[in-house]
């Protein structure tokens, strides 16, 4: 007599939130969720624009586990989303498939979004794909950040094993302007450009004028010393990136950030 191993309990969840302009306001035109996702709505900083705050209720994500995010602003709204925390993207069991992680955001004309979700730390062993989508009209601008950690660095952990697939599309008015793929398959790869660091932050940018802007990322992270950075722009799309150990790369991204924006990040970020 043969028995199969148990079956794993695994999260299927989805969230969507949108924002519209109404009343001369931007406010809340539409909200789904489904378990572990969940939207949460603070009070934003004074003459800063609706936050929306992005978590999961798992804790974590693992293998076979799926999540689908969507993030959608009217025309001429504007709005401010992040998650919680640091997702813990945790290690597959033996023999075990992937978990994919799924965004999709929409900026309509006049509509602005900072998307700035806090890094995420695929732990040894850990397997995960993840895509962002991103589709921003003539007139729509869009901020947006995703920093990856490999390993848990604080507990002298190096990632050696799993996989990371972390890609990124960018349409403007329907039609696809950039597109990256990071892929670490094994150990992170210190012959292509990562050396020993183990946390890469990605910044892009998405206006109709984006030549001041990128001048001033540029000026910006020329003082970034701590970590190795640099920005360019890609028919008309800012990628800055910032790559080195994990708690310089975050300090180094926040204070960019907090300067290219001219304000705080959200709170969440600070505690």
């Amino acid at each position: 007599m043969t028995t199969s191993p148990p079956r794993l309990q695994r999260a299927s969840g989805e969230s969507r939130v949108a924002f519209d302009l109404r009343g001369g306001r931007t406010r809340l035109g539409d909200l789904y969720q489904r378990d572990p996702c969940r939207v949460l709505f603070p009070e934003p900083e004074p003459g800063e624009p609706p936050l929306a705050v992005m978590l999961t209720t798992s804790g974590g994500v693992t293998d076979g586990d799926s999540l689908k995010m969507a993030i959608e602003i009217g025309p001429k709204a504007s709005a401010v989303a992040t998650t919680q925390a640091a997702e813990k993207i945790y290690r597959a069991a033996k023999g075990g498939g992937h978990c994919t992680i799924d965004v999709a955001v929409r900026v309509a004309d006049g509509a602005v979004l900072d998307w700035l979700p806090q890094e995420t730390i695929v732990f040894e062993g850990a397997r995960l794909k993840r895509r962002t989508v991103a589709e921003v009209e003539s007139g729509g601008s869009l901020l947006a950040c995703e920093m990856v950690v490999m390993g848990r660095a604080a507990s002298g952990e190096r990632f050696t094993r799993g996989l990371l697939l972390d890609s990124w599309s960018v349409r403007r008015t329907g039609r696809l302007i950039w597109t990256d793929t990071l892929r670490v398959e094994g150990e992170t790869p210190t012959g292509a450009g990562f050396g020993t660091a183990n946390a890469l932050a990605t910044v892009i940018g998405v206006w109709d004028e984006p030549q001041p802007l990128f001048e001033k990322a540029r000026t910006l992270l020329e003082t970034a010393a701590e970590v190795r950075a640099g920005v360019t722009l890609v028919n008309g799309v800012m990628v800055a990136r910032l790559l080195g150990e994990a708690t310089m790369v975050r300090a180094a991204t926040i204070r960019f950030l907090t300067d290219f924006r001219g304000c705080r990040l959200p709170r969440v970020w600070h505690v």
